[in-house]
Order: C-alpha cells, then sequence, then structure tokens
C-alpha cells in the first residue's frame, strides 16, 4: 500500500511541476545540462545537434547563454534520444524538470542498490538509509546542481545489479543502455559483467535487452537524423577530451609530470582486468566485481570531472551495508563512518574555498583505498 501511495504523490509532483504555476529557478541545475537540452533540441528538429554554430545559436537565444562559443557535448546520441521529452517545454522548466528526474533517480537508485546488496533482514530495513547516505555525498549534490547525466549511469548499474540477482536478466540488458550515455565511467565494468554472464551462459538475455534498446534509441535518432551518425563522428573527430586537465589519476599525472600518455592507460588496465576475471571466475561475486571496476574505472578513465564520482556510490553504500549488518565490531564501525563522513568533508572543504577542479583526484582514490582495505578486513575475520 505504502508504495502505490508513494508511486501516486510521485506522479502527481510530475504532473504539478510540469503543467502548475511552479517558480523555474534559472539556474539551478542547467549549466551542463543546457548542452544537452540544446542538442536534443537540434535533433527534436532534425537539425545538426552536433554542429557548433547552431548549437551555440540555440545556447544564445533558448538558455540565456552570454560567452561566443557554443557548450558541445560528446556524448552518445543515445542520450538524446532519452532527452527528447524534455525539449517539449522551455529550457528553464526543462532543467528544473531534469533537476526532479535526477532526484528521483538518485533516490531509486539507492534503494535499489541497498536493497541488491543487503543480504540480511536486518539491514534490509535499513534500506531508508540509502537515499539520505547518497543525498548527503557532495558528487552528488554537484551533479544535481550542473544538471548532470551521469545520474543514468549508477541508475543503470543500479538496475542491473537488481533485476540481475531476481534474474530478470532481460530488463537488466534494458537497464545498462543507460550506463552506455557515458561509457568511459563503465569501460572495465562492462567487459567484466558480459565475460561473466558469457561463462555462466546467462548472457543472451543481458545482450538481447541491451541490443533491444540501443536499437530502439538509435531508430529515434535515425529517423529524426539520417546523418547522426557521420554528424556525431565529425565532432568527436575534432574535438580535444584528451587535452583536458581531469581530475582522474592519467590527468593529474599528466599535469604534474608532463606523462600525457598516462591518459590512456586502460589499455594496460583492461587486459589485466580480464586477466584476473579469468583467474577468479569460478568464484566471482558480480555485484563486488561491479563496485571494483567503476572504482578502477572513474580512477584511470581517459578523462572525467568530479561530479562523475557519483557512481561510485555503489562501494559507498556498500560499505555502509557492511557497518549496519554488524560486520565489524562497534570501534571499526565507527571507524569507518568517520573515515566516509572525513572524505566528504575533505571534498566540501575544497569546493567551498574553489580549489581547482584537476585537485579533485583525490576523492575517487580516497574511496578506492577505505572501500578495498573495509573489503580485505572482512575477508581476514572470515
Amino acid at each position: 500500500m505504502i508504495k502505490y501511495l508513494s508511486a501516486g504523490l510521485l506522479i502527481i509532483l510530475f504532473l504539478f511541476v510540469f503543467v502548475g504555476p511552479v517558480p523555474v529557478p534559472t539556474t539551478l541545475g542547467g549549466r551542463d545540462f543546457r548542452a544537452y537540452w540544446s542538442a536534443a533540441r537540434l535533433l527534436s528538429q532534425s537539425k545538426n545537434f552536433a554542429d557548433a554554430e547552431q548549437l551555440l545559436q540555440v545556447e544564445k537565444e533558448q538558455t540565456g547563454w552570454g560567452p561566443d562559443y557554443a557548450v558541445v557535448t560528446w556524448n552518445p546520441p543515445w542520450l538524446l534520444a532519452l532527452l527528447l521529452p524534455y525539449t517539449a517545454v522551455p529550457f528553464a522548466r526543462a532543467s528544473w524538470l531534469w533537476l526532479l528526474t535526477n532526484i528521483t533517480l538518485v533516490f531509486t537508485g539507492s534503494i535499489l542498490v541497498w536493497k541488491t546488496l543487503a543480504t540480511q533482514v536486518r539491514s534490509q530495513r535499513w534500506s531508508q538509509l540509502a537515499p539520505i547516505i547518497s543525498l548527503l555525498f557532495l558528487p552528488t549534490l554537484i551533479a544535481f546542481l550542473m544538471g548532470q547525466v551521469n545520474t543514468l549511469v549508477f541508475m543503470g548499474l543500479a538496475g542491473f545489479l537488481f533485476f540481475t540477482k531476481r534474474d530478470q536478466l532481460l530488463v537488466a540488458g534494458l537497464c545498462l543502455v543507460l550506463t552506455l550515455v557515458k561509457p568511459h565511467l563503465v569501460y572495465l565494468t562492462l567487459p567484466v559483467i558480459f565475460l561473466h554472464l558469457l561463462w555462466t551462459r546467462r548472457d543472451y538475455r543481458v545482450l538481447a535487452g541491451l541490443i533491444v534498446a540501443i536499437v530502439a534509441l538509435t531508430a529515434v535518432v535515425f529517423a529524426l537524423r539520417p546523418s547522426f551518425l557521420t554528424d556525431y563522428t565529425q565532432t568527436v573527430s575534432q574535438g580535444s577530451l584528451l587535452a583536458w586537465e581531469t581530475p582522474t589519476l592519467g590527468g593529474i599525472l599528466a599535469y604534474a609530470f608532463g606523462w600525457h600518455w598516462a591518459k590512456l592507460m586502460g589499455i594496460v588496465i583492461l587486459p589485466v582486468t580480464v586477466w584476473l576475471w579469468w583467474h577468479y571466475r569460478k568464484r566471482f561475486d558480480l555485484a563486488l566485481w561491479v563496485q571494483g571496476t567503476v572504482l578502477i574505472s572513474v580512477i584511470t578513465a581517459p578523462f572525467g570531472w568530479s561530479y562523475d564520482v557519483i557512481v561510485l556510490l555503489l562501494p559507498l553504500l556498500q560499505i555502509f551495508i557492511w557497518i549496519v549488518e554488524g560486520r565489524y565490531n562497534r570501534l571499526e564501525a565507527v571507524g569507518w563512518t568517520a573515515l566516509l563522513i572525513a572524505i566528504n568533508l575533505g571534498a566540501i572543504y575544497q569546493r567551498t574555498f574553489n580549489i581547482s577542479e584537476l585537485q579533485a583526484y583525490w576523492l575517487p582514490i580516497a574511496l578506492a583505498f577505505t572501500y578495498f582495505l573495509a573489503y580485505f578486513r572482512l575477508q581476514k575475520a572470515q
């Protein structure tokens, strides 16, 4: 009964915000969403969504953008197909709706993650903690303010694990398409997932779901812009994503030592990950490997920004689940909790004093250190 009531209230909220006289903020959640919405707007009109001049015109005329350069989106065109409904309303209203969507994605995804990873009835009852933890995590708040789409990646992984655990593999595959809006954040995770499913002979339904979703989104984009692939390829080929100074391990090594090749360290890390999977394939825990590979993917991605750390809510929530389940003694539980709070406070301090975005590289590394230390502490105790 409570579930149906919550769903009803959520629907009423969205309808009220969509058609009702709700004050719409002009800047909240619209910074990055500006590029996504403008590109989707061009696609809805069958125009070249990858053309910088057309993007600039839309951004200036409809989103209040001032500078003389366009904010370009490098995401695959599937994202634009997902965002087409938001182009039916003006940008200010669309950015507000996307903020509500992002909050819903994180709230729902957190609950799914908790219910998937929690193994005890006692810890299942604490699932209401999940959205509180997630919403207090600084990268989550930044993603909301920026109007980011990395929330889709988090929701895709959360949904995949949730439905895989229930053997609803076709739906799990449909969820995975959401991770492809920012594939660099899961460049290790997706290969490991499919290797495992192939090994266990469960891949065909997941793969079928993913293919159906990709074909459906591609068909939408193709119907509106048949030359979309050429348009997108030209834009990406002219881009310079690897030239950006980004808070990844490769980015900081390039900045500090001039090792620009370090941004491509994934070329080495991917086969090493595959080898590790092969070595441990007979005692493979899918959820743990998804968490671990997401951590390493974010740290070693060729590019990425501090708000992309939101996908690390998966391992973050896992640590809190271990704490709630009593896997540690009281002193250890307090220590892990204090360490995670300190990491978040450190990120808040950095953001508050406007310290360089590049210097945010430490956050995913600190989370990875905490996660693996907490995991191996459990293994040692067993």
